[in-house]
């Protein structure tokens, strides 16, 4: 009985070190964000935008762990905030960025704002970084100028290491059924999932990536309040689950092998 509580003990011991140790290692989560300031949306609407956006960053950790990027998009793509690592000292100067900035007018070139994203975001420091977790966002009301090249970045994006794209789709000119297939083909990763029109039950991109459709400008706080939050939720770790299998599975031998003795 004494070396099978002894067995325990350390397997217990182990498991608990190992797994401090994965929660010691804080993980950075670059998160990129394309806000369409085509022509389609009206000065009111790409305010709504805004303000939902830097609303919604209040909702984020200011410990270092979360990267800021943005840029808009129409005819031609812009930075808005360059890879910016948010902290309390960070915050105000990348809202007082999203509210100041002004739209670009024109197309909707829906593949350069995923290019330039893709650059910036790998680009930056913590990109290199083993263990973070980049992901683009886009905010459109519009189908692209080119689906085949908004597809073909979209695949360069993963290619290049971004972990996933995800999408709200706001207003009637996204809104059929062809119009959210043809979004949910530029998103990644698979399987895609087109969630209810306005929902805020918004999982975690990383674990397959989503296409919102929003009913209108007014409707988009909430939700981008609810992507931000689970685009930084934590996910499992593939090294967690296996050392609990191990230790279980030790536990058991060793509680075998004991009881037929």
């Amino acid at each position: 009985m004494n070396l099978l509580r002894r067995s325990f003990a350390a397997l217990a011991m182990g498991l608990s070190m190992a797994l401090a140790s994965l929660g010691a290692q804080a993980s950075i989560t670059q998160l990129g964000f394309a806000l369409d300031g085509s022509g389609s949306v009206s000065a009111a609407n790409y305010n709504l935008l805004r303000t939902g956006l830097s609303d919604a960053l209040l909702g984020l950790p200011l410990d270092g762990t979360v990267e800021i990027t943005i840029v808009t998009y129409g005819t031609s793509t812009s930075t808005v905030t360059a890879p910016t690592i948010l902290t309390a000292a960070t915050l105000p100067t990348i809202q007082a960025q999203i509210l100041g900035h002004g739209k670009a007018g024109g197309g909707t070139d829906t593949a350069g704002a995923i290019t330039s994203l893709t650059s910036l975001i790998t680009g930056s420091a913590s990109f290199a970084l083993g263990d973070t977790k980049s992901v683009i966002n886009l905010a459109t009301d519009g189908v692209p100028n080119s689906q085949s090249a908004a597809e073909a970045a979209g695949a360069a994006a993963f290619a290049a290491g971004i972990d996933a794209l995800s999408i709200e789709a706001i207003g009637t000119g996204v809104s059929s059924a062809s119009a959210l297939a043809n979004m949910a083909a530029i998103a990644f990763p698979g399987p895609v999932t087109i969630l209810p029109v306005n929902s805020v039950a918004i999982p975690n991109p990383l674990l397959g990536s989503w296409v919102v459709p929003v009913s209108d400008f007014n409707a988009l706080a909430p939700i981008l309040a609810a992507k931000v939050q689970a685009s930084v939720s934590q996910v499992p770790i593939p090294g967690t689950a296996a050392l609990f299998a191990v230790a279980l599975l030790g536990m058991g031998v060793v509680a075998k092998r004991r009881a037929a003795r």
